[in-house]
This record gives C-alpha cells, structure tokens and sequence, in this order.
C-alpha cells in the first residue's frame, strides 16, 4: 500500500508543478509567488500524509487548477474583447475619414456654386450692356438653380453635421460600453484575483498544519522508535541474563535430576524388589539379606556342585531385567526434554503478549494524532462546503442575466436578392484580408441557413471556411463564438461542461455559454453563429449526439437537459416553460457551423448528420473585386430575416414544387431507385421547399439549387459515387438521363456538380477497368 500511495504522489506531482506555472503566468511574473510555493507540498511531505488527508487535498488542488483554468480563459477572453474594440476604433477612425472626404466633397460643390455665381454676375453685366431684356428669363432661371443649390447645400450642411453628431454619439456610446466592459471585466479579474489570493492562502494555512501534523506523528513516531528500542534492549538483554541463568539452571538441574532420578530409579527399584519378594521395609530386608547371605553362603557352599546350564539360564534372567531398566530411563528422559519444551514455548508467549501490548499503545497514540488530523480536515471541508453553496451553480450563465440587459435597436433586412449582393461586398471587407467569395457561394450560403441550423464547410485548408462563418457575423451585426473541437472529445460534457456534484458547480464551456448568449435580450434578435472549428476532429455524432437529435424537433420541444434534477436559483432562461430548472431550450437563431478538413486526422462524418446538415465545399477564391468598406450602424434583425425566408417560400413554392414533381417523373429518378437504391424521402422535399426557394429569391435560379442539394445528398461516396457495385455502363445512363431531364424545369442552368462528381466517377472507373 505505502509504494502504491508513492506511485501516486508521483503522478499528480507534475500536476503540482502545472498549478504553479498557471499562478505564475496569471501574474505575469516567471518567478513562482512564494506563497504559492509554500503552500504546494513537497513530495516528502505527501508520502507522509493520510490517505484521505491526501484524497481531499489532491482533489482541492484539482478544483484550484480548473478555477485558475477558467481565469486564464477569461483574460484571454478579455484579450479578444480588447482586440474587437481596437478594431472597432479602427473602423470609427475609417468613418471619420470617410466624413472628412465627404466634408472635402461638399467644399468642392461650395466652390462651384461661388463659380456659377460668379459667371450669372458677369451674365448680368452683359446684360447691362444691352442683353438685359433678352438675358432676364435666363437670370431668373439661373437664380432659381442658384436658390435650389443653396438651399441643397444648407440641407447637405445640416445632414453632414447630424450623421457626425450621430456618429460622435454612437462613438462616446461605443467606447462608454467599451470602457463599462473593460470595467467590469477587471472587477471580476480582480475579484478572481483576490478570491484566488485567498485560495492560496488557505491552501498555505493548510500545509502548514498539515506540515505541524507530520511534524508531529514523525516526532510520536521518532519517540515510539526510541522508547520501543530501548525497551526492547531492556528485553533482550534480560532475555539473554535469563536465558544464560536458565541455561546454568538447567544444567545444575539436568544433574540434579539425573542423580535423583539415580536415587529414585535405585529406591524404586528396591521397592519394587521389597514388595515383589514380599519384605515390609529395610529391616525385613536386612533380616533377609542376612538370612540370605547365611543362605548363600550355603549355596555356595552348593555351587560348586550345581551345572553350568543352571548359571547361564540365571545369567540371561538379569540381562532381561538390565535392559528392561535401560528403556525406562531413556522414558523417563524424553518426558523431561518435552517439559522444558513446554515451558520455553510458554516463556516465548508471554514476551510476544508484551511485545503486542507495547505496540498497542504505541498506535493508538498514533491514532489520536491521525483522528485529531482528520476531525480538523473534515472541519475545513465543511466550511469551503458552506461556502461554496452560496455560489450559483451557473456562474457565468448568471452572470449574463446580469450583465445582458435591455434590448438593442436592429435594422430591417432588405430583400433577399440585394442582401446577397450587399453581403458579398461586406463580408469582402469584414477581416483584416479581404476575402473574394463568388457571387453563388453566398446565395447557397443564405438558403443553408433557411434550410437547417447545421452547416458542414468542407475544403482543403485556405479556401475561407472559417473567414465565411465569421465575416458573416461581422457583416450581419451578429455574435460568433469560436469552439476549437479536440481530438479526444468523446460526449456532450466536452462541447457543453459538466456538473461537479461535489462542488455543486456547472462548468460552462464556451458552447453552452454561446446558447444561453442567443436567447438574452440583447442578442435574441440577431444572428448568433457556434463555429466548430475542425468540427471532424472526433465523431461528430458522439459530441454533438443530443444536439443533433435537438435540431430535428420542433422548435418549442428543443430542450438540453444539463442537471438530473433541479438546482437552487438556476439562471432566468431555465425558469422557462418546461425547463424545470435543469433545461435550456435552444434558441431559434442561432446556427451551427462546423469546418472540415479530409486528411488522416479527421473522422468521417455519418450520413445521419450530412442528412441534417446543409453541406457546401469550398474551392478556389473568386477573382479579386473592388469593394467599399461598410459601418454597420444597427445589426440585422433575425425576425426580419426570417420573414424574407417565409416570403420567398411562398412566393416559389409553387414553382419549386412543379420542378419537383417533374424531376421525380424522370427517368434520371427511375434509374436511382433500380439502380442505387435511392429515393426521394420527405426529408428531401422538405428540405428542397425551404432551400430553393431562398436561393432563387436572392438572384439564383431553381436549377442551381437543386444541383447543390442533389450534389450534397445523393451524388456524393457511398450514394452514387465512390461504390464498388456500380457498373460503368450504369453511371454513363445515369449521366445521360439527368442531362435530358434536366432541361424540362432549368434550361438555362446545367446541373454543373452532379455532373462534375458523375464524370469523375466515370473516369475513376474506366481506370479501374
């Protein structure tokens, strides 16, 4: 268990030293704080802890390392914010010049009004001269132009001066908010500065007691080692006096024995003899023995007359008896050998009960040291409980409620087909590069987001797949929040944040943050934009799963379920109808836009996501135009935007719809069904009467939007295209009846990508063959 409790300091020391270096680029400074410092333990000092002492402060210093995570986000958050105002004062220095070259127009039309001045003035000299009859009607018409000029200028004067007030107002009004939000941005920095000061502190305080702790036990357990290897000397030098003292005892008394056990065996034998031969005492004895020395004596005198037969028989007698006395001694013996066995192995006994005894004593003086440790922790834990339930679970959801106040004026959106091209010459000019999309790029684009709230940019990199997600914010005065998708993200807890039930904490990822940011009342009429940048890093259908699912519902069904159950004083937006306290609906506008590279590092998207999805690929740039830069005074209103996707709707339906009916009558669909297993699903149709319309309404035709939506759902790998069981003659007749369908509802726009990927797969095939 110690070596295990080792590994495992091991390991989370690096985590440690992560901590420090996150403090020390928080404060700028290379150098570690010293607090900091001292209050990271060092590995020593870890091994010596408790394991659960040592449980409950990795775990403090995990949740340091994601506040201090979380601060670090914020200042670069801060960063982005300041980087956007300096943009924005950029722009305002663009609006400036832009007023100061219309103030210099307006000197240049001042100096032609004095020149035409001057010109009537030499008129009406002339007529002095003797044109003044002929010359009068002339001079009344040149006075009424000079009276309409004036009054034209007075009025260009008064517009000038306004739209400069205006735009001096909209100025302080800018870099008031601007400088609200720096504010208020360096109060919560400050704030987590100082709430992060006092974590270190704390975090100090406990290691010096956790230090006095281990001061303390290594000081009982230097004490239990000296007063236990003293005793424990005393013991055995006693042992070793005894053992020599029972070693001479037990040599004295092995002699002792030996002769007494002589004096026994000879008086046990004589006993024996006594009672056997029927003599009451000695004395019979002695009487005897004279009786039988006189008898001998007699025999002898006998002896010499008796047969040696008689002797040896006599003699084999007491052999028999010898031997018989001999095992009974070695008896006797192994008796006494198991007696001192016995008595050491009782001996050994008790030191053992000593010995345990002692070191009883010992750990429970080293428990109450580790019990008074664990009381003072335990305490502490209940005190950051305390006090971190009085905290909103959603700090930075609550946050916004606070902070994202009051509604903000929008502009009407103008009919599709001039929004496109006013599109095209904003989103040029909305980043730093300009960027040159082709004309039908941004139509397609506009009828994506009529069609479904999840895009897929596909393209090799450069092609602008991000730079269109986020000039397009920029040109329709909308909000777009950048989510680099990783590699290792596997569910919805690494796009959306995860609960911390042990904190009681929500951590909000800049996802959800975007979500709850679309349905404030700032932002709830205008576009909002999640781009998930290198979206095909991991499996979109994992992470994005329950967002997925979302989308496919009706709108007043869209629900994130992000609590089991109900926590104190959620955010407003989940006190809505059906959010029961642990639910955030999904907001009506706001897209999904994910980029896409095809390379080895990226997965392959499954065909229930390029069903939901409006897919465009990205190709080369257009050709370079000339463009004007663009202040956008009001954002676009998302409600006015949608009610020109529902007026071009209606107003193509019916075209779309007979477009339809005669494409599905063709032999071009005849041959997807028999061939490739292909049909026309609902989804489909549906999908067709939200898109096309849009794109013909903003200066498009049917036949190019239905060339990109059948190019995006059937035509591309494991449809049409890209399957081993298609033969070559198949797609050629494949070919040939979509270029005679096609001319009954477009005959003025070929269906140039369904027959680009068609022939492509041709010649892929007749390599092959």
């Amino acid at each position: 268990m110690a070596k295990n409790r080792r590994a495992r300091n091991g390991a989370n020391q690096p985590n440690h030293n992560k901590l420090l270096e996150q403090i020390g680029r928080l404060d700028g400074n290379p150098e570690l704080p010293e607090t900091a410092a001292a209050a990271v333990p060092t590995k020593e000092a870890l091994d010596a802890m408790p394991d659960d002492a040592k449980n409950k402060f990795e775990e403090r210093l995990a949740a340091l390392d994601e506040a201090l995570s979380e601060l670090v986000s914020k200042r670069e958050d801060l960063n982005r914010r300041l980087a956007e105002a300096k943009q924005t004062e950029t722009d305002l220095a663009a609006a400036r010049a832009d007023h100061e070259q219309k103030q210099t127009q307006l000197a240049e039309r001042e100096s032609q009004l004095n020149e035409r001045e001057q010109d009537i003035e030499l008129r009406e000299l002339d007529a002095r001269n003797g044109f003044l009859e002929q010359q009068r009607d002339a001079l009344k018409t040149l006075r009424d132009e000079i009276r309409r000029l004036e009054a034209e200028r007075d009025q260009v004067i008064v517009r000038t001066e306004q739209e400069e007030r205006e735009a001096r107002e909209r100025i302080d009004a800018m870099r008031a908010a601007q400088r609200d939000a720096l504010q208020a941005d360096k109060d919560a920095l400050a704030q987590d500065r100082q709430a992060l000061e006092e974590e270190r502190q704390e975090l100090a305080l406990e290691h010096k007691r956790l230090e006095q702790v281990r001061r303390n036990q290594e000081g009982i357990e230097r004490q239990t080692r000296q007063i236990f290897e003293e005793e424990h000397q005393r013991e055995i030098g006693e042992l070793k006096r005894r053992i020599d003292q029972a070693r001479r005892n037990a040599d004295v008394d092995a002699k002792t024995i030996e002769e007494q056990r002589q004096a026994l065996e000879a008086v046990a034998d004589l006993n024996r003899l006594l009672e056997h031969h029927g003599f009451a005492d000695a004395e019979a004895l002695l009487k005897q023995l004279e009786a039988l020395r006189s008898e001998n004596r007699q025999l002898r005198e006998g002896q010499r007359h008796r047969s040696q037969d008689d002797l040896e028989a006599e003699n084999e007698a007491l052999r028999e008896r010898c031997d018989d006395y001999e095992q009974r001694l070695e008896d006797q013996a192994q008796q006494i050998n198991a007696l001192k066995n016995e008595v050491g192995t009782r001996r050994l006994g008790v030191l053992e009960k000593q010995t345990l005894e002692q070191e009883k004593r010992v750990l429970e003086q080293h428990k109450r040291a580790l019990d008074s440790a664990v009381t003072d922790l335990e305490q502490r834990l209940d005190d950051l409980t305390t006090r971190q339930q009085g905290r909103s679970a959603f700090e930075a959801l609550t946050k916004m409620d606070k902070d994202l106040v009051g509604g903000v004026p929008v502009d009407e959106v103008p009919a599709l087909d001039v929004l496109a091209q006013e599109l095209r010459q904003r989103i040029a000019g909305a980043l730093d590069a300009p960027l040159y999309y082709p004309e039908q790029v941004i139509r397609l684009f506009l009828g994506g987001l009529a069609m479904s709230q999840l895009h897929i940019l596909q393209g090799i990199s450069g092609t602008g797949k991000t730079s269109l997600a986020l000039a397009f914010a920029k040109a329709v005065g909308g909000h777009c929040t950048e989510v680099p998708v990783q590699a290792g993200w596997r569910d919805r807890d690494d796009l959306l944040g995860h609960f911390n039930a042990f904190e009681r904490r929500f951590y909000e990822r800049e996802c959800l943050q975007a979500i709850y940011r679309a349905g404030t009342e700032p932002f709830k009429d205008r576009v909002n934009i999640v781009l998930l940048d290198e979206m095909n890093l991991s499996h979109p259908e994992q992470y994005f799963a329950e967002l997925l699912s979302a989308l496919e519902m009706p709108a007043a069904q869209r629900r994130l379920v992000l609590t089991e159950r109900a926590l104190p004083d959620p955010p407003l937006l989940m006190h809505a109808d059906g959010c029961d306290g642990r639910k955030l609906g999904l907001p009506d506008n706001l897209w999904f836009i994910g980029t896409a590279n095809e390379d080895e590092t990226t997965k392959g998207f499954a065909d229930k996501t390029f069903d939901r999805a409006h897919v465009m690929e990205l190709r080369e740039k257009d050709e370079p135009f000339k463009f004007e830069q663009h202040v956008n005074s009001l954002p676009y209103s998302f409600a006015s935007l949608q009610r020109q996707f529902a007026k071009a709707q209606k107003q193509h339906r019916g075209e779309v719809e007979a477009g339809l009916l005669a494409l599905q009558k063709s032999q071009f669909t005849r041959l997807l069904e028999t061939e490739f297993g292909l049909g026309w699903g609902n989804r489909l149709e549906r999908q067709a009467l939200r898109f096309v319309p849009v794109v013909m309404a903003a200066g498009g035709s049917f036949g190019e939007g239905m060339d990109h939506l059948l190019s995006t759902r059937l035509f591309r790998a494991g449809k049409v295209t890209g399957r081993f069981d298609v033969v070559l003659d198949t797609l050629k007749e494949l070919e040939t009846a979509l270029i005679e369908a096609w001319p009954q509802f477009d005959a003025n726009h070929d269906p140039e990508t369904c027959l680009d990927r068609l022939v492509r797969e041709i010649k892929r095939k007749e390599q092959q063959g």
